[in-house]
């Protein structure tokens, strides 16, 4: 019996990794051999800068600008012959292998329906879909995110050994080399482990190691910043300009292109805290508008349709709508249906993370896509939830 489940098991993987690898070609074929996207071109430059020998940059004066993993993932791939194209293939087969994790977390955290039904979303959802077409950090971010938080979670459990704590801190700290909010977000990982099982000890050395783990990855490029700028950058220094972006006087909490005069020609180990210190000080000039921009970020990361004028069309809206809108429903009905473990605690806490973030800095449906594989999971719980209850009705 148990061989019989597991072959059915192995089955439902590979059919939700070849529906989801064959969605995302199709999608990838119908593309230009070309850019769509301005940070593609940022992360290009420095792919080129990096094979040239120039250093992992986008230039002179952004040499710290955008973390190392996408890049130097981009550049492996490009030192052994892919192209564009290419490298958006094995995009297609990272996101693929994406939604098997996510049928895993499923799995873990919920049951197997749960996660049967998530995995063959995540195979054809859109926004995963879209995102492997162009050289940015959504896929490989996702990829990252999911496989860390698998692992956090199976640092929970009391038979597992501290020295297991090293592995999601190592991934934890690829993810933030690919983006910086899972660095901001490690220390809230941390405080969950105190709250799971095992003896107190064996739950601080749990959380010595992952944080081991973490540090002996974030290190290499920590040190390269200080050697090149002199200062100590844990991750970018774009920090700051996107903070700016997200509260100047111009914004409304998502891309914002008004910097104040000169503030670029500063030197980039300076420029950062000088950011952060303009904005802070509008915000205390403003603290109303900056209430106010809080509630219309939030709206912009939630957004039902896409933010993005060049993608308002009636396509698409209607697959924003037919996708994520359907979702979102059952989603905030996954939320609150008994009981509330660790597990399903840490998946909220990772969502309302990401979402006060982007409130606080800078908001749109990109950011968001981080956190749909949880935002699907939960999706699915509240979906058989709310068909178990039309059936009680109807068998009244």
């Amino acid at each position: 019996m148990a061989e019989k489940t597991s072959y059915k098991i192995s089955h439902i993987l590979f059919l939700i990794f070849l529906v989801g690898l064959l969605a995302r070609i199709v999608f990838i074929l119908s593309l230009g051999p070309h850019f769509y996207f301005d940070d593609e071109q940022e992360y290009w430059k420095m792919v080129n800068n990096f094979l040239s020998g120039k250093g992992l940059m986008v230039s002179e004066t952004l040499k710290a600008y955008r973390p190392p993993v996408y890049p130097l993932f981009i550049a492996v791939l490009v030192k052994i012959g892919s192209g564009i194209v290419g490298i958006r293939i094995v995009q297609a087969l990272i996101s693929a292998v994406t939604s098997v994790l996510i049928y895993l977390l499923g799995r873990k955290v919920f049951s197997e329906r749960v996660a049967i039904l998530a995995g063959c979303i995540s195979s054809v959802y859109p926004f995963f879909i879209f995102y492997t077409g162009f050289l940015l950090t959504e896929t490989l971010f996702i990829f990252l995110m999911v496989s860390a938080i698998l692992m956090f979670i199976r640092v929970f459990e009391s038979d597992t050994s501290p020295l297991y704590g090293t592995i999601p801190g190592f991934i934890t700290g690829i993810a933030g080399l690919c983006r910086p909010t899972m660095e901001a977000f490690f220390p809230f990982a941390l405080v969950f482990i105190l709250f799971s099982e095992g003896s107190y000890k064996k739950r601080l050395l749990k959380i010595f190691f992952a944080g081991l783990g973490f540090i002996l990855i974030l290190s290499p490029w920590v040190i390269r910043n200080f050697v090149v700028l002199g200062k100590f950058i844990p991750g970018t220094t774009m920090g700051g300009a996107v903070f700016w972006e997200g509260n100047n006087p111009y914004s409304e909490g998502g891309p914002c292109r008004y910097f104040p005069d000169g503030v670029w020609q500063i030197d980039e180990s300076k420029r950062d805290s000088v950011f952060y210190k303009i904005t802070i000080d509008y915000i205390k000039q403003d603290p109303v508008r900056f209430i106010k921009l809080l509630g219309k970020k939030f709206v912009r990361f939630w957004n039902v349709v896409l933010n993005a004028s060049d993608y308002s069309s009636f396509f698409y809206r209607l697959v924003s709508v037919l996708s994520f809108g359907l979702l979102l429903p059952f989603f905030v009905i996954g939320l609150f249906i008994p009981p509330l473990d660790l597990k399903k605690a840490f998946l909220i806490g990772i969502i309302v993370f990401f979402t006060i973030f982007h409130m606080i800095f800078l908001a749109s449906v990109r950011y968001r896509i981080a956190i749909e594989p949880f935002v699907i999971l939960f999706a699915c719980q509240g979906f058989f939830w709310f068909l178990e209850h039309v059936k009680g009705i109807v068998n009244k």
